[in-house]
């Protein structure tokens, strides 16, 4: 049987970036996180995730651009062809 997806049970309101993405986080009653950002592709660049929970926070940092590149070179690419489409 496929496992049925978690219902969450609480959705944060939309964050608006200054150049007009949106970011969204939603907690799941299993007591997990799941973050939804417009804009892709992005790269995963930083993950702290393991630690003391009573005094370390997790940290994860995404950046634009492709797989297997520089994130920061693609994403201002990307940017001045949007611009110039």
């Amino acid at each position: 049987m496929a496992e049925q997806r978690l219902r969450a049970h609480f959705v944060a309101d939309p964050i608006e970036l200054p150049d007009g993405r949106r970011v969204r986080v939603s907690a799941y009653p299993d007591g997990s996180i799941r973050f939804s950002v417009d804009g892709l592709p992005y790269v995963l660049t930083e993950a702290y995730l393991s630690g003391n929970p009573e005094t370390d926070k997790a940290i994860v940092k995404l950046s634009p651009g492709r797989q297997g590149s520089a994130a920061a070179y693609n994403y201002v690419e990307e940017l001045a062809k949007r611009n110039h489409a």
